[in-house]
């Protein structure tokens, strides 16, 4: 039988409360210093954006143009929360030039230390089905806009001869799986263009690496991945026997973007339960 194409953003709008663990260091090891995370108005982007905020860095968050509203809500409440600077800058990654204005504009501002390329989008059809709009929808957001955004904002780091840029790519970059063959490909080249990076900007002090979660629990896809027969078709798969959720995916990120991983770079973080050991 054929699926029905659904195109679904990665992000969904959980953002959860602040971890109650953290020492006062650890609140504050980011004053000063800047970050930007894509796709930031929900779900994981949102999530890595607390967890920035928390540890005391000022933000750039960025959301396509008819999500600037929910961007705008994730900033002032971090704002709000952890007396940081938040910024809101729309961008849709299918326009290059839309890219560089974004960069710009954010320069006059700010110099970022940090870049987490957290959108993109997936969508399910059988190969077969794939028409090159398909296939453009997927490569041209998750592959293609990410490369020359982060090419942009490497620019900035060149200069100040440091920064940390991580990818969110996704397990199925790392094994395959059916219905999804946009979306493998361009996150398995979202890997590999983490370590190809990795070795042409580490002479300027910028680390490269990616992040690869298994499937996120989120408030926009909370349903879908609750469906009994989903669960029944991939928990199994997942030797921890269970789905991640958005703070598993920004522990990771702060971990492996700051310096406690220094010594890191050109890495595939898999933060996936399991699902690619078996």
């Amino acid at each position: 039988m054929a699926i029905d194409i659904r195109r679904e953003r990665e992000a969904g709008s959980h953002a959860g409360p602040a971890s109650r663990g953290e020492s006062a260091e650890e609140a504050g090891k980011l004053l000063g210093q800047w970050a930007m995370v894509t796709g930031a108005g929900r779900g994981i982007g949102a999530e890595i954006a607390s967890y920035f905020a928390r540890a005391g860095a000022s933000l750039v968050l960025t959301e396509l143009p008819a999500q600037m509203g929910l961007a705008e809500g994730v900033a002032e409440r971090l704002k709000s929360e952890h007396g940081i600077d938040a910024l809101c800058v729309p961008l849709d990654l299918r326009d290059l030039e839309q890219i560089e204005q974004c960069v710009r504009s954010v320069e006059a501002i700010a110099s970022m230390d940090y870049l987490i390329n957290n959108a993109g989008v997936n969508l399910l059809s059988p190969a077969l089905n794939l028409t090159q709009e398909d296939w453009d929808f997927v490569v041209d957001i998750n592959l293609k806009g990410t490369f020359f955004l982060t090419r942009e904002v490497a620019k900035t780091m060149v200069r100040k001869k440091r920064g940390s840029i991580i990818m969110i790519a996704s397990q199925h970059g790392v094994v395959g799986n059916e219905n999804r063959a946009p979306y493998c490909a361009s996150k398995a080249g979202l890997i590999h263009l983490s370590r190809a990076l990795a070795i042409e900007w580490a002479k300027y002090g910028i680390r490269v690496n990616a992040i690869s979660p298994t499937f996120v629990i989120t408030d926009a896809n909370e349903q879908f991945i609750n469906d009994h027969q989903f669960q029944r078709a991939n928990l199994p798969r997942i030797p921890l026997r269970k789905f991640a959720v958005p703070e598993d995916i920004a522990k990771s990120v702060l971990f492996l973007a700051t310096d406690s991983a220094g010594m890191i770079t050109g890495h595939n973080l898999v933060v996936d339960g399991g699902w690619t050991v078996i």
